[in-house]
């Protein structure tokens, strides 16, 4: 009689990958290397620094970006060192996960729609770390929830760019529910894909929850993944979605899905929040 070894026994067989990420680009790999890094309590500034300047391209790449108004930095930073020990190592995640997944992106962005979809994914970082300082909730981590809860979406474009597009003008003139084409054409939707992607990389749970979830009607105490929602909302509302053509509702009315608290403490006038937001992300280039 053959016998099973008890942790053979216990591992869960691997999920099987969709087809529709097939062959997908990789994510750059000094990011992914980082991501382990600092998903550590006890990362070391010295470590991460050796990770980033171990690529010199993307390291000069990180410091023109922690330098531009995204960021919007009082002081000016010269070398990655000065980066980690003026910013702390959670600015520096932010900061590297945007380079990383605009690298991821960029070849795309050729279309007005599928950059409309990766400025949709800025202006929802940019609210969410708003929010997070109104909700006294971790900016940096707010921040990188928000820049990530699309990544399934980010991923398709980048794989599937022509089709994107196409399912993003049909949509938008037959007023399709997003997800429901998404499902139609890649037997998976943006939250599906998203958190696949988040389970092969070393990202925490709450923001996997904020990927595959934020869709979702708010369950439960007011969390990452209901703010980050609340955050995607409103850049819908100041004229950042995904589908600009479609009607979505006002932003005063969005502030309403904030604790009480929070919604006393955010009160930005609208039309400066949106051009701070959209001078922000012009910086991009």
């Amino acid at each position: 009689m053959t016998t099973v070894e008890p942790e053979a026994r216990s591992k869960p067989p691997e999920e099987k990958k969709p087809w529709a990420l097939d062959d997908l680009p990789p994510f750059p790999l000094v990011a992914t290397r980082l991501l382990e890094v600092l998903s550590h309590d006890n990362a070391h500034i010295t470590g991460v620094g050796r990770i980033i300047a171990a690529e010199p391209v993307f390291a000069s790449r990180v410091l023109q970006m922690a330098n531009s108004p995204l960021f919007a930095l009082q002081t000016q930073v010269k070398t990655i060192s000065h980066a980690i020990v003026l910013l702390g190592l959670d600015r520096v995640k932010a900061i590297t996960v945007t380079r990383a997944l605009g690298d991821f992106v960029g070849p795309v962005l050729n279309s007005k729609a599928l950059r409309a979809c990766w400025q949709n994914s800025l202006a929802c970082a940019l609210l969410s770390e708003k929010l997070g300082r109104a909700c006294k909730m971790d900016t940096d981590f707010a921040y990188v929830a928000g820049l990530l809860r699309d990544i399934g979406r980010l991923a398709l474009l980048v794989k599937y760019p022509d089709s994107y597009i196409n399912l993003l003008a049909v949509s938008g003139e037959q007023g399709f529910d997003l997800i429901a084409t998404e499902r139609e054409l890649f037997d998976i939707d943006h939250c599906q894909a998203g958190a696949w992607l988040m389970g092969k990389m070393p990202f925490p749970p709450e923001l996997c929850e904020v990927v595959a979830k934020h869709h979702e009607p708010p369950e439960g105490p007011f969390r990452m993944v209901h703010l980050v929602r609340v955050a995607g909302l409103l850049a819908d509302a100041l004229g950042f979605a995904v589908l600009p053509e479609l009607r979505y509702p006002p932003f005063a009315e969005v502030l309403q899905d904030l604790p009480e608290a929070a919604c006393m403490r955010f009160t930005p006038d609208p039309q400066q929040l949106k051009a701070d937001i959209a001078g922000r992300i012009q910086s991009w280039g």
